[in-house]
């Protein structure tokens, strides 16, 4: 049994970081900063689009952001993902004719992506690594380790000794799980060259459900022997929130309805093409209603928009100003991003021993109740069939689970904040490196 002291948890409000990842969203990315909604001043720039992106980069720089480089590594070193854009990275001389292998991990590699780095000004650097299997999960994060000593060595060559290192994994969030697994993630991250630590879980959902909160909670506890921050990446929703709530996350990292939920499924085994294809994309397409917290397809939104009550009900106009699916549509990643930060930004305000029923009453019960009044709306059969929404009634069933796996979720809250084996003592402040300048909003940075 692990018997966490309170105190800490109890007495502070401890800031939570907020992390956007840019993806090629650049001239998006450019319009929210410009609406001021990106507060928490941090952005994840990919190693393929730093060219591409110059201007934003500057601007977000003059601006006081702390800019983490993606290398892209982890997708360079895996055979199902190797072959895509990751092949532009600008670290590499040319693109690559066959995916990573450990023994590209070397001096070599660290001086190219350190010289980018340094080049171009950024502040963190994500460490590369390679997907953490569950056959080699201990000789990879040791290799991993291993890089990450070379990678530090290269930034301060190269005149990068400001640079830090945040470092990586990913992998299934059952490993997790593995003491074996776990007890080395500890003691590799006690003397490793890394500031943070950063976990993109593939098993970790948006919408949450209340034993895997209460799982994920305790494994994540045991990381913070490590004494780094932890932040969960592709990490949006409301099951992200709970576990930033519960005080064992120092912050969350997504895009704007991208890179927000990770699965494995297309790095363990070859993509499969999507059948379900609608529009022009040939994939179906989605988007998180205003305050319901999960993705609906633009199908499945148009016919509860459509109901009677419906416009009203799902897009809220006198809060968001939408009014009709085709507004909303355009303004669907703005949305999605908004919330994701206005969430993380108005929990990091709440002291730490009330933040889980922060999220219970105003995210958790809120969502529940918009979810269980969608699933009551009266859905045309016919314009169902029109829109190939295949089953209504489908629809309005799930829309009523989830609202009462919500409710499960808020009591699960309580029970972890009352349950003495997971007492929790809140998380490691995650550092704000970027540049603070006069006319900074400095009280944004953290």
């Amino acid at each position: 049994m692990n018997v966490i002291k309170l105190d800490d948890f109890r007495s502070h409000t401890k800031p939570l970081g907020t992390i956007v990842r840019v993806g090629d969203f650049n001239q998006q990315f450019a319009h929210y900063q410009s609406l001021n909604q990106l507060t928490g001043k941090r952005a994840v720039i990919d190693a393929y689009n730093v060219k591409r992106q110059t201007d934003l980069l500057n601007e977000l720089r003059a601006v006081g952001f702390e800019l983490i480089l993606d290398t892209k590594a982890a997708e360079l070193a895996c055979p199902f993902k190797w072959n895509g854009q990751p092949r532009k990275v600008e670290w590499l001389p040319c693109e690559p004719e066959r995916y990573l292998q450990p023994s590209d991990f070397n001096e070599y590699m660290a001086r190219q992506i350190a010289e980018l780095a340094v080049k171009n000004r950024f502040h963190v650097v994500l460490a590369p690594s390679r997907y953490v299997s569950n056959a080699s999960a201990l000789k990879t994060l040791e290799q991993d380790h291993e890089f990450m000593v070379l990678l530090r060595k290269a930034l301060d060559q190269a005149g990068g000794q400001n640079i830090t290192i945040a470092s990586s994994f990913i992998g299934r969030l059952t490993l997790l799980g593995e003491e074996d697994v776990t007890n080395r993630m500890v003691s590799l991250h006690r003397d490793a060259p890394a500031v943070s630590l950063w976990l993109r879980l593939s098993g970790m959902k948006r919408d949450p459900v209340a034993r895997r909160v209460q799982t994920t909670a305790r494994r994540l506890q045991l990381l913070r022997e490590a004494g780094l921050p932890v932040v969960l990446d592709y990490a949006a929703g409301l099951e992200p929130l709970s576990l930033a709530a519960l005080g064992v996350t120092s912050g969350l990292s997504f895009g704007a309805l991208a890179n927000d939920q990770f699965s494995d499924a297309t790095w363990v085994k070859p993509s499969k093409s999507i059948e379900n294809s609608v529009g022009d994309s040939g994939r179906q397409q989605y988007a998180r209603a205003p305050g319901l917290g999960r993705n609906l397809s633009h199908a499945e939104l148009q016919l509860l928009a459509e109901a009677p009550k419906g416009k009203r009900l799902l897009f809220d106009p006198a809060n968001t100003g939408v009014e009709t699916f085709d507004e909303f549509k355009g303004k669907a990643k703005e949305t999605a991003l908004r919330e994701s930060v206005e969430a993380i930004s108005g929990l990091s305000q709440v002291p730490n021993a009330r933040r889980p029923d922060h999220v219970k009453t105003t995210h958790l019960d809120q969502c529940a109740r918009k979810a269980r009044q969608l699933s009551r709306l009266v859905l045309d059969e016919f314009r169902a069939e029109a829109l190939k929404v295949k089953s209504p009634e489908s629809l309005q069933k799930r829309l009523a689970d989830y609202a009462s796996s919500l409710e499960k979720t808020g009591l699960a809250l309580e029970n972890i904040v009352n349950d003495s084996s997971i007492r929790l003592n809140g998380s490691v402040a995650l550092p704000h490196l970027g540049n603070v300048t006069k006319g900074n909003e400095i009280g944004e940075l953290q």
